[in-house]
C-alpha cells in the first residue's frame, strides 16, 4: 500500500472500511426513513431514479421516502460512483443524454410542458450552455463530495469529466419520441377551440397541401416518408419553443393528419 498512488489507496482504503448494516431499514418508519434519507444528494437520487425508471419526468423525490433509495445510504462517495457507474453500463446509447439531462435537473431551465420532459427537441446550444453550468456547479459543492480528499472546485473531477464524455459522445434519439410528442401535443389541444367553421368537417386536401405549402400536384407523387419529412422540418421551424405560433403549429398538424390518412 505505501507504494500505491495516493489517489489509488484512497479508494481502496474507502472500500476496506466495514460498513453499517443496512438491513434493519425495513423495519423503520416513514419519518425514521425521510430523516436518513434527507442526507443524499439530489444528484445521486435523481441517477438512480432514472436508472431503475428510465423517466426524465421524475417529479418531486423530497416528498417521501423511497425504499429503492436506500442503497445510496452509508455509501462513500467512491462507492456510490462504482454503484452508479456499474448501473450506467446498462443504458442504451440513445438514452445517455437523457440521462444526463435528468440527473443534472437541466429541465429546470425550459419552461414550456411540451418540450421540457422532451430534450432532444430543446435548442442545442442551450443544453450544451446548461450542462456546463451543471457540472461545474456540481464540481463546487462541498455536500457532494464529501469525504473526496484533494480535490480542487477549479479543476473538473474525474467523476465529472465523465459526464462531459458521455454527453458529447453520444446523441438524442429524436425519432423515438417524436410520434408520441406530436400524439400528446394533439390530444392537449384538440378538445378546445374548435375552429367553428368547419362544423366537424375534416379539412379539404387542397386547404392541407397549402397549410404545408404542397403543391396538390406534387403531393400526388409523394409517398408516406417525404410527407412525413416534409412535416418534421415544417413542425421544427413553426414550434413554439422555438418561437413559433402555436395556433399555426396546430394548423399544420391537422393539415399533416389530413394528408397522411389519404396515403394509407
Amino acid at each position: 500500500m505505501p507504494f500505491i498512488d495516493p489517489e489509488i489507496r484512497r479508494i481502496v482504503e474507502r472500500f476496506q472500511r466495514p460498513t453499517k448494516r443496512r438491513g434493519r431499514r425495513h423495519r423503520l418508519g416513514r419519518d425514521e426513513l425521510m430523516k436518513e434519507q434527507k442526507g443524499l444528494h439530489p444528484f445521486d437520487k435523481r441517477r438512480l431514479h432514472y436508472l431503475r425508471c428510465g423517466r426524465v419526468d421524475i417529479g418531486n423525490l423530497d416528498v417521501r421516502p423511497w425504499k429503492f433509495l436506500n442503497v445510496l445510504l452509508d455509501r462513500s462517495r467512491d462507492e456510490l460512483e462504482n454503484i452508479l457507474e456499474g448501473m450506467e453500463k446498462g443504458l442504451p446509447p440513445h438514452e445517455i443524454r437523457d440521462y444526463i439531462y435528468t440527473a443534472l435537473h437541466m429541465q429546470s431551465h425550459f419552461s414550456h410542458l411540451l418540450t421540457r420532459h422532451r430534450p432532444a427537441f430543446l435548442d442545442s446550444e442551450k443544453l450544451d450552455h446548461y450542462l456546463v453550468e451543471g457540472l461545474c456547479r456540481l464540481n463546487r459543492d462541498q455536500a457532494f463530495f464529501k469525504g473526496v480528499e484533494h480535490h480542487e472546485p477549479d479543476d473538473l473531477h474525474p467523476y465529472l469529466i465523465r459526464y462531459l464524455i458521455l454527453y458529447f459522445d453520444n446523441v438524442f434519439d429524436p425519432q423515438s419520441v417524436w410520434g408520441e410528442t406530436v400524439e400528446d401535443f394533439i390530444w392537449k389541444h384538440r378538445f378546445h377551440k374548435p375552429p367553428p367553421s368547419r362544423s366537424g368537417i375534416s379539412m379539404p386536401e387542397k386547404e392541407a397541401c397549402r397549410c404545408l405549402g404542397i403543391l396538390p400536384k406534387d403531393f400526388k407523387r409523394m409517398d408516406r416518408k417525404a410527407l412525413i419529412r416534409c412535416y418534421r422540418q415544417l413542425a421544427k421551424e413553426t414550434h413554439p419553443d422555438r418561437g413559433g405560433d402555436e395556433e399555426t403549429f396546430i394548423q399544420i398538424t391537422e393539415a399533416y393528419e389530413r394528408l397522411l390518412s389519404l396515403k394509407n
